[in-house]
């Protein structure tokens, strides 16, 4: 038993100044001397304040962050989550094809497969996105820079997905889908291939497809980066016609990005056909007589045009060298894209709008017409040649004389005759004037070639055209600091100087004078048809202008042409079966030996349904080179 006397003596006993343990506070709070060593003091009342609106004001900032993203922005991160959820598949339409004017098919749609690449799932690490990379630049063949180049090209411009490579070859296809698990962002996408059947005859007027480029998805906004977009010829100028309507179809994904189910699809609309005008034969025909004669004389360039003068239709049009358009129907590189593009002979160059040309003599038949027109001369007006040459002294220094030469003595010609033996001496006389007769001038050779179309786009449906050149003395002063003199006039009124054409442009300005005075738009295009071969719509012949020209005026210098044929430079067509009439040009170029051959031409002569134009760059004289290829041109066309 505890004796709690005896625990007293046992008692601790301590001074005041003492330090107090806390369990000792409550017992001792009463008592004053303790109140200085509390551990716990009470808080005033301003702290609860302070503490209370710091808890409300945080409480009001996360209310108004919630109401922010739930009620002002909700429906775009509803969007947004929904996107997330769902996936938009293109289904690409059905490209429409293109036939010639016997609705021959020129060009076929065929399955292939395209690479593409989606951003979003590429690695984020730069060490992996370069290894995968470097992947498919090894089974592709091509620089992995190139590659990565793209990449950052296109994910600037906020594309989700681009095409890497269209059209794959078997064996790059195998290897692709034997690897395409170990390459994230990467994806082998089912395509359609244009495969033209027609090459390379048709190459420019057909042109070709390409991916698109970053300028592209600024001005395509409808368009995907996986898509493909006609680069040049009909394929470039009626892409909106050929490319039909992309459908699309919505998907459920799961967080893997997987198909789980399909919400919603919108079909897609084929695209239309395009029915040329274009003879597929007179193409052919045309193409396989200028190659031989280029192969024979060891020459690459050359350019022909065959129009319907009745409708400004294109029955056909040859640029040489061609090209296989099938090249850019597969995974071509930028390497592979600049040997063709670099290539000095330049076969992706359309030269037959885009090549620029002095005319030589065959500009002779429209500087006759504007010297009738402008009663400089009339039918009967006789001009002498009988050195050769027209000499014209110095005005300041008669002991200065300048000869502007002509090929040959011609005597006492009219028009007639000096169209049909391209006499030079006349045509420097009427277009700069000489003794008693004015001359055209500069400025009315230019207004009448102007109205023949020189000088200016013709309109035609593809692009890549150029104007020519009508020189005059602003543009000399202009372009090269010197006064003009009546020497340039002599020049121009030849086709040569400083001026320039297209062989379109001639062809159009030679069916004006076949079909008495109408300058025609050239069309390629005749109709667009659908899938069915249906007709949608049909283009009718464009007049550019007409009157400009009296009739009896476009008959005598008609008459002269066929008197060139009859007797003159192109005798050597006057034993076809058809009446033909023509102007043989030879025009010399600068810092060349060897001038280009021209020869225009029209048939039947009474009643004109075909133009010929024919320009061999180099070819030397017109009537011995072109001459002969339009001949068998017209032979094999008016007797098929």
């Amino acid at each position: 038993m505890i004796n709690f006397e005896n625990l007293k003596k046992y008692r601790i006993r301590r001074s005041s100044k003492e330090s107090v343990e806390p369990e000792e506070i409550f017992l001792d709070a009463s008592k004053p001397e303790f109140e200085g060593r509390k551990i716990e003091v009470p808080l005033r009342p301003g702290v609860f304040k302070i503490f209370f609106w710091a808890l409300v004001s945080g409480l009001a900032v996360l209310f108004g962050q919630v109401f922010y993203l739930q009620i002002v922005r909700g429906e775009e991160y509803k969007n947004l989550a929904e996107r997330n959820r769902l996936k938009i598949v293109p289904i690409p339409a059905s490209r429409g094809v293109i036939y010639d004017s016997s609705l021959k098919q020129l060009v076929y749609n065929v399955p292939s497969f395209d690479l593409s690449v989606t951003f979003k799932d590429l690695p984020k690490s730069p060490v992996e996105r370069r290894s995968v990379i470097e992947k498919a630049a090894k089974i592709l063949a091509v620089p992995s820079e190139e590659i990565m180049e793209q990449i950052k090209n296109f994910n600037s411009k906020n594309a989700e997905s681009f095409l890497i490579a269209n059209n794959l070859e078997h064996e790059k296809l195998l290897a692709f889908e034997a690897e395409i698990d170990k390459m994230p962002g990467l994806r082998i996408e089912k395509s359609a291939a244009r495969q033209y059947n027609s090459t390379p005859y048709f190459s420019h007027i057909l042109g070709y497809l390409g991916k698109l480029g970053s300028e592209d998805l600024k001005n395509k906004p409808d368009y995907s980066a996986t898509e493909k977009i006609g680069k040049s010829g009909v394929e470039h100028s009626f892409e909106n016609i050929l490319r039909g309507k992309t459908g699309r179809q919505i998907v459920e994904v799961d967080s893997s990005g997987q198909a789980r189910g399909n919400k919603k699809t919108v079909d897609s609309e084929p695209g239309r056909g395009i029915v040329l005008a274009v003879d597929g034969g007179l193409q052919r025909k045309l193409y396989d007589e200028i190659e031989k004669t280029l192969k024979n004389l060891k020459l690459e360039k050359a350019a022909a045009v065959a129009l319907d003068p009745r409708s400004g239709s294109v029955l056909a049009m040859v640029s040489f060298p061609g090209f296989d358009n099938n090249i850019f129907s597969k995974a071509l590189s930028s390497s592979e894209y600049s040997v063709l593009a670099d290539d000095p002979s330049r076969p992706l160059f359309n030269r037959a709008i885009g090549g620029q040309y002095a005319p030589g003599s065959t500009i002779k038949p429209m500087i006759g017409l504007a010297a009738l027109q402008e009663k400089i001369i009339s039918p009967n007006t006789i001009i002498a040649d009988p050195f050769g040459e027209l000499r014209v002294v110095n005005q300041y220094d008669p002991n200065i004389v300048y000869r502007f030469t002509d090929w040959k003595a011609h005597g006492a010609v009219n028009i007639y005759s000096a169209i049909a033996e391209s006499c030079d001496v006349y045509f420097y006389t009427v277009g700069g004037g000489y003794g008693n007769i004015e001359g055209l001038g500069i400025e009315r050779i230019k207004k009448y070639l102007n109205l023949f179309g020189f000088g200016s786009s013709s309109g035609i449906e593809l692009s890549g055209e150029k104007n020519g050149l009508l020189p005059d003395p602003e543009w000399k002063r202009k372009a090269k600091n010197e006064d003009w003199f009546t020497g340039d006039t002599y020049h121009i009124s030849i086709g040569q100087g400083d001026l320039l054409v297209t062989p379109l442009q001639l062809a159009a300005a030679t069916a004006a004078v076949a079909n008495g005075g109408k300058l025609l738009t050239p069309q390629l295009v005749d109709k667009i048809v659908d899938s069915d071969k249906n007709i949608i719509k049909t283009f009718d012949a464009r007049v550019v202008g007409e009157n400009f020209i009296d009739q009896a005026h476009l008959e005598t210098i008609r008459k002269a042409m066929r008197q060139t044929v009859v007797s003159g430079t192109a005798s050597m067509l006057n034993d076809l079966n058809v009446e033909v009439a023509g102007k043989t040009g030879t025009a010399q170029v600068a810092g060349q030996r060897d001038s280009n051959a021209w020869f225009t031409a029209f048939a039947p002569y009474k009643d004109p349904e075909i133009v010929i134009v024919i320009l061999i760059e180099n070819g030397g004289e017109g009537s011995r080179v072109s001459a002969p290829i339009a001949k068998e041109v017209l032979r094999w066309y008016f007797d098929k």
